[in-house]
């Protein structure tokens, strides 16, 4: 099991597995985390449950149809699920355990910071990743 919580410890959750870990450079997820990228992990939503403070999560809307989640307290980015994806996407800095995974992939690389040079051999998609584009 893979432990996980915001900044001040009113959302707390647990994982079973990790499915995936993603860099992500959209501009959204830049300025969302004040970052160069925001990684994420995916877990089958079976396989991710709240223990503490799911009602301490605020849903806003960050871009048409995108939906993000902070915590009330801290401000902290929290696990959220696109209503057209299987996975819930945790912000990998909330993980408080190793998840036994490495990132795979960038995604968004067309709208990266000017000022970053991406320098590993991972695979690079200047959208999203063909079959996971939200479905209008």
């Amino acid at each position: 099991m893979i432990r996980g919580s915001c900044l001040c410890g009113a959302v707390r959750f647990e994982v079973d597995r990790v499915r995936a870990l993603t860099h992500c450079h959209c501009a959204n997820c830049r300025k969302l985390t004040g970052a160069a990228f925001a990684t994420y992990a995916h877990v089958d939503a079976d396989k991710f449950r709240f223990v503490a403070g799911e009602d301490m999560a605020v849903a806003y809307e960050s871009a048409p149809g995108s939906f993000r989640h902070r915590c009330k307290i801290c401000g902290c980015l929290t696990p959220g699920k696109a209503s057209y994806l299987p996975t819930v996407s945790i912000p990998a800095g909330l993980l408080d355990d190793d998840p036994e995974v490495r990132p795979r992939l960038h995604v968004f690389t067309s709208s990266r910071a000017p000022w970053w040079t991406i320098q590993d051999e991972l695979p690079q998609h200047e959208k999203w990743v063909p079959g996971f584009e939200p479905k209008s």
